[in-house]
C-alpha cells in the first residue's frame, strides 16, 4: 500500500489535499477516520476470507486420508471374506475381469500380393 504513496510526487500530493479540503471542509478528518475504518474491515474481512480458505484446504486433506484409511481397512477386511468363501472371491473376480476394458492390440494385417493376370 505504501508503494502506491511512493509513485506520487510532491505536487500530487498538495492537489490530493486541495481537492479533498474542497470537497470536505471541515469534514475532512472525519471522512478521513470513515475511510480508515472502512479499509480496516475490509482488510479484515479479507484475512478472514484467507483463514476459512486455508481451513477449507485442511478438512480436505483430511476428508482424503480418511477415505485412503477406509479403503485401505476395506481392502484388508476383504482378504479374510476370500478365505472364508473362495467361490465368492472367484465369481467377483470373473465379473471383474468379464467388466474391464480389453486393450487389443491395434495391427493392421497387409492386404495379400496380387497375382499377375493369367493371359
Amino acid at each position: 500500500m505504501l508503494a502506491f504513496f511512493d509513485s506520487l510526487g510532491m505536487p500530487e500530493m498538495i492537489l490530493l489535499v486541495i481537492v479533498g479540503l474542497v470537497l470536505y471542509g471541515r469534514n475532512l478528518p472525519e471522512a478521513a477516520r470513515n475511510f480508515g475504518q472502512v479499509l480496516a474491515k475490509f482488510r479484515r474481512g479479507f484475512h478472514e476470507f484467507k483463514d476459512q480458505l486455508d481451513r477449507d484446504g485442511q478438512l480436505r486433506e483430511m476428508k482424503k486420508v480418511i477415505d485412503d484409511a477406509k479403503r485401505d481397512v476395506t481392502s484388508a477386511t476383504a482378504v479374510p471374506r476370500a478365505i472364508a468363501d473362495p467361490g465368492r472371491a472367484l465369481r467377483d473376480l470373473t465379473n471383474d475381469t468379464l467388466v474391464s476394458p480389453i486393450n487389443e492390440p491395434t495391427t493392421t494385417t497387409p492386404p495379400p500380393p496380387q497375382q499377375p493376370p493369367a493371359d
